[in-house]
């Protein structure tokens, strides 16, 4: 008799738990079940089309060097189909004293933007002599960055970046929960500076964080993965079904309790749920873990598109986008140009852009209504670039509770839920609340998380 995988959650990561699941050998076969709260699959990878326009309301890529990721593309058939960025897109701004400045990887043209001071330069050049810690103890982002390359770095570059990537304050996110090559580097090369040279000679090129990658979508935006990988043979998925918990049964395994009032037994469980989704369902049957799933943070964001004509086309320089430091008097924390990433995101002769508010720095976004978002939104982005003409187009979204924050303390956290589902076999937890937020990660290590759990199944005996 077969036995029976449910995953909750059918965004990348439970998909992907899925897909894996499927390369296992469980003995009598496997049968998967995904459920989902909401009426689509994909979660945050949410991709519109409107009026023209190709808008991402979550995610916008990933990049490509992620092992995970790729073999996750290649199992669903869609390698052919990448879209690579444009090559307009290496090139990344910020703002420094309400301009918009292009950051260069060539020391004179960085030195020359005036994002570091000539002072802060020295400092940062310096990196090398900086003595290494290997204590192991945790550490914020941003001190690491000020002891290592200094504040004014720290403040400029390092805090900036984490709002890219975060939408996060840097003096509270956790180094080695964050970025783990980082803390690495140091550790075994004694500093950034040697450990970029040791890896290159044995890599090629890369950033501080690793070989670098090419940022990657596809053609109908990002979404399309998870709706083909939802449509998978081996796997049923059910949307509109929201999990409210998860019980024993007697003989062994789980139920599913819905809030429908039906209990949808299973011999594995794997909660591919945002952390507070996940402590809501374990509530009852795990109520440590629940408690620390509840303390990772996950703010809202909110992400507005806006749609310009000519005139943005002129002011707005073409690349990535730009990163706004907070003081500079803006509430954005940044602007992506879209239409210079991937062909097809607007209309001939116009300009897509998004920009995104709230995080861990501005958690208030949240108790705003979508207009008056898009107002601050509209607002501040003519204020930065100069523009007279309104956007013909507008589209705002706000995620309640979006990016999860990997505050200091992160790993202990971890480590304690995971000692916690250790009494509870066959139950799992995947998806970006642990280790990777990135599109690419929640997929490579739900992929991970799949085959386990298929390891797991055919090594049990029958639960249900």
């Amino acid at each position: 008799m077969a036995k029976r995988l449910v995953v909750v959650g059918a965004g990348i990561s439970g998909l992907a738990a899925a897909r894996g699941a499927l390369d296992g050998a469980v003995p009598g076969g496997l049968e998967v079940l995904v459920l989902e709260k909401d009426p689509r699959v994909g979660g945050k990878a949410a991709t519109l089309a409107e009026d023209g326009y190709l808008v991402e309301t979550g995610p916008t890529g990933y990049l490509d060097n992620d092992e995970g990721m790729d073999e996750l593309v290649g199992l669903a058939g869609m390698r052919s189909e990448k879209l690579p960025a444009n090559a307009a897109a290496a090139r990344r701004f910020l703002v420094k004293g309400g301009r918009v400045r292009e950051i260069f990887a060539h020391p004179l043209k960085f030195a020359a933007a005036g994002i570091v001071s000539p002072f802060g330069m020295l400092r940062m050049a310096g990196e090398p002599l900086v003595p290494a810690r290997r204590d192991g103890a945790d550490e914020s982002v941003w001190e690491f960055a000020r002891r290592r390359v200094g504040r004014e770095a720290a403040d400029r570059l390092i805090a900036p970046m984490m709002l890219g990537i975060f939408a996060g304050d840097a003096r509270k996110l956790s180094l080695p929960a964050a970025f783990p090559r980082l803390r690495m580097l140091e550790e075994e090369y004694g500093g950034l500076v040697r450990g970029m040279l040791a890896r290159r000679k044995v890599q090629g090129a890369g950033g501080p964080g690793g070989p670098s990658g090419v940022l990657t979508s596809f053609g109908p935006g990002l979404q399309t993965l998870p709706e083909r990988l939802a449509r998978m043979p081996g796997v049923t998925v059910r949307t509109g079904v929201a999990a409210r918990a998860v019980v024993p049964r007697d003989g062994g395994g789980y139920g599913v309790a819905t809030t429908s009032g039906e209990s949808i037994p299973a011999d594995a469980v794997i909660l591919a749920a945002e952390p507070w989704a996940a402590a809501a369902m374990l509530r009852e049957l795990v109520p440590a873990a629940a408690a620390r799933l509840d303390e990772i943070p996950c703010p809202p964001v909110a992400v507005v598109a806006l749609g310009y004509g000519a005139e943005a086309l002129d002011r707005i320089p073409r690349g990535f986008g730009v990163l706004i430091p907070r003081g500079e008097g803006y509430r954005i924390l940044g602007v992506l140009w879209d239409t210079h990433l991937f062909a097809g995101r607007s209309p001939e002769g116009r300009l897509l852009v998004r920009t995104m508010l709230g995080g861990g720095v501005d958690p208030e976004i949240g108790a705003l209504d979508e207009a008056e978002i898009g107002r601050i939104a509209r607002a501040e982005v003519a204020r930065l670039f100069g523009l007279n003409q309104p956007p013909e187009y507008q589209r705002t979204t706000l995620w309640t509770r979006a990016i999860p924050q990997y505050e200091l303390g992160h790993l202990a956290r971890l480590a304690a839920i995971d000692r916690e589902l250790a009494a509870h076999p066959g139950l799992f937890l995947a998806g970006n609340g642990y280790l990777g937020v990135s599109f690419a990660k929640s997929g490579g290590s739900g992929l991970a998380r799949g085959r386990e759990a298929a390891r797991f199944l055919a090594a049990a005996p029958k639960g249900v």
